[in-house]
């Protein structure tokens, strides 16, 4: 038994039927030779079965504190079941990616049952080519993306073989780990306690980043960037519904490297200017495009390297995406400005951050405000200047080939949420070379999300054409770099971007 963080448990309190609040990825798949759908859907199960001790949330569910005095803590699932978490669902025909699409949308309507481990696996059957996929879902509450690429890592193999893992501790699905009612009412005197005692080093921390802010404020090398702005208000900034609309797309991960060196950039810039990009060719079409430059709320892990815990551990960042610039290379430029100031914006604020509050009542007060905005409307009023526009995630992912119980893992594209005031949400993942990104969206904001996603891949195209090695001669290299690029960006970029990671 362990209890969820505050970070953690905020997506309890955030989650609505409107709103559910689970994270996935989407692998296509292809079969072994002669492995019918059944057969691939039985291993599938086997090699759950006999990992679901390497990950705490496949086993683990929720047990509320009583009267909601504090976070929920993680029990023992006894009565646990792989039938409850791996399914099956036939995509309609013919099976197509736009198939493929609607059947994540539908199923990523759907919330998750608290009364079990808050995870579930769908194979996908019906799907060109004879292959399949698989919809790995499990809650924010569980883990963030980087814990989330940890995981995928534990399920997947390197060879079509799948590896021998040693097998679960006995008594690993006995072992009585629950509290009783004056326990968890123990715990929750605890961690007030606890959380109490830190104030006093927590008001001198909070002190320190005032003072870095405020010399920030006034320094003009350095500045408050895109968070001091408020994001004009957007169609897509507005409560969202049920329905989802899901699209995906790929980039060449070689030439947005290409891209990014040319002009002394990281990845990141690069793909952040392409969606800034596209979100510009999508509201121009359409007569919406605001006059200031669209904002993004980019999510920035805190994880240190060698941290496996399943948790989150992220921050946000603002980022210009410089949808007011006519010109591909000046966005581009205006992107990676913008986003230097918001890592070192986020720097001076990260010492500070705590996320594990712990005060009495706490989760219901902000479970029922969340349940108040949504009812009464609120993120929907005319006037209300959002902070951000939409949100862009980026996840390192596995840069090797993978295989999932047997079949090649072709792709690995991601599936995020989009929230009330935000309701489209823009993720990529990089895999074996590649990028894959995805659109996730409300549909009522974004009907046509395949339209976006062609207006991110013609922006792609377009700085493509201007800046992708190596047809750029080495002259249009120098005259392209900004005036005082620093070296030390390209050797960064050589040594593996610093990219934002993903919540």
């Amino acid at each position: 038994m362990y209890k969820l963080g505050a970070l953690d448990a905020g997506f309890l309190y955030n989650e609505t039927d409107r709103s559910p609040q689970h994270i996935a990825s989407v692998q296509i798949l292809e079969l072994p030779e002669r492995m019918s759908e059944d057969q691939y859907l039985e291993n599938v199960k086997a090699l759950m079965q006999d990992r679901i001790h390497l990950v705490p949330y496949f086993t683990n569910k929720l047990r509320l504190v009583p009267f909601n005095l504090d976070h929920p803590v993680w029990v023992k699932d006894h009565a646990f079941s792989i039938d409850n978490h791996v399914h099956r669902l036939e995509v309609a025909a013919p099976g197509d990616r736009a198939a493929m699409e609607a059947a994540i949308a539908t199923l990523h309507e759907q919330r998750l049952d608290r009364s079990r481990p808050l995870w579930d696996l769908w194979i996908l059957t019906g799907l060109e080519d004879g292959r399949v996929a698989a919809y790995n879902r499990c809650h924010h509450a569980c883990l963030d993306g980087m814990a989330g690429q940890a995981m995928i890592a534990t399920i997947m193999d390197v060879s079509a073989e799948p590896r021998a893992v040693e097998p679960a501790p006995a008594g690993f699905f006995s072992r009585n780990d629950d509290q009783n009612f004056v326990q968890l009412l123990a715990g929750a005197a605890e961690s007030f306690a606890k959380y109490q005692a830190k104030q006093p080093l927590a008001a001198f921390k909070a002190m320190e980043t005032s003072a870095r802010l405020f010399q920030r404020t006034f320094d003009p090398s350095k500045g408050l960037g895109a968070v001091s702005t408020p994001a004009p208000a957007t169609r897509f900034n507005r409560a969202v519904e049920q329905k989802r609309s899901y699209v995906t797309g790929e980039l060449p991960l070689d030439s947005i490297k290409n891209i990014a060196k040319l002009t002394h950039t990281k990845v990141n810039d690069v793909f952040l200017a392409i969606v800034g990009g596209g979100l510009r060719r999508y509201f121009e079409r359409t007569g919406e495009l605001p006059g200031a430059s669209m904002v993004a709320g980019c999510p920035v892990s805190l994880r240190q390297a060698g941290d496996t815990n399943p948790n989150n551990q992220v921050t946000m960042m603002m980022v210009s995406m410089g949808t007011d610039e006519t010109d591909a290379g000046e966005r581009l430029q205006t992107v990676a400005q913008s986003a230097r100031t918001a890592k070192g914006f986020t720097q001076d604020v990260a010492e500070s951050f705590d996320a594990e509050v712990s005060l009495p009542g706490l989760p219901a007060a902000l479970a029922g405000a969340v349940q108040m905005v949504e009812t009464s409307g609120a993120a929907n009023l005319p006037g209300i200047r959002p902070p951000c526009n939409v949100v862009v995630s980026n996840v390192p992912g596995p840069n090797m080939q993978l295989y999932m119980a047997g079949a090649k893992v072709l792709t690995h594209y991601p599936v995020s949420i989009p929230a009330h005031g935000q309701a489209v949400n823009v993720t990529v993942q990089s895999y074996n070379g590649e990028l894959y990104f995805a659109l996730t969206a409300c549909a009522k904001a974004l009907p046509d999300g395949e339209l976006l996603r062609d207006d991110l891949l013609a922006e792609f195209a377009a700085l493509k054409a201007r800046y992708d090695l190596p047809r750029v001669s080495a002259a249009a290299q120098q005259r392209n770099a900004p005036e005082a690029a620093p070296e030390v960006a390209i050797e960064a970029e050589e040594a593996g971007d610093d990219q934002p990671k993903a919540a």
